[in-house]
């Protein structure tokens, strides 16, 4: 395999998905092609750091998936909304898994993650769409950017409820 760039050195997921989705499980700094990157940008201080940057502050999603094997242990994913879990989990026919949802950031407070056991869609009285995301620990968390409350929805429907 020729390694000359670090990006190359990446492992993909046996799962079967055919939307745009990548899954990297490894990622090292290949020395030898870092320090061809560095030579070709002229940028000796040069790395390479796994990570992802979510631009807004947004919920996250977090699916942790069953070992699928004895030898394998539980994997989870992020997604930025929920609506890709449902696609992702319908594709790769997956049977057991656990949702949870992070939190936003709030100035005075910390992250948090919390296990979602059902899904609600409702509209606002100005006719913005909402998801409520009602947890294992009796909070519901309410997606958008409009800091929106229970008493701001109307016309809701359950979506999903977590499987037993």
């Amino acid at each position: 395999m020729d390694r000359s760039l670090a990006w190359q050195t990446m492992r993909l997921s046996p799962f079967r998905s055919r939307t745009n989705v990548f899954h990297a499980y490894e990622n090292s700094e290949d020395d030898e092609g870092m320090e061809a990157l560095r030579a070709l940008f002229n940028q000796p201080g040069l790395h390479s750091y796994p990570f992802v940057e979510i631009p807004l502050n947004t919920h996250l999603f977090h699916l942790d998936i069953a070992p699928f094997t004895d030898e394998s242990r539980w994997q989870r994913f992020i997604f930025d909304n929920f609506e890709n879990i449902f696609d992702f989990i319908s594709i790769e026919e997956l049977k057991e898994y656990r949702l949870h949802i992070q939190t936003r950031r709030e100035s005075d407070s910390d992250y948090e993650l919390k296990r979602v056991v059902e899904i609600s869609e409702g509209y606002a009285l100005t006719g913005e769409r909402a998801y409520m995301f009602a947890c294992a620990n009796g909070s519901i968390e309410i997606s958008g950017f409009n800091d929106l409350t229970l008493v701001d929805i109307v016309k809701t429907s359950r979506l999903w409820k977590e499987p037993n």
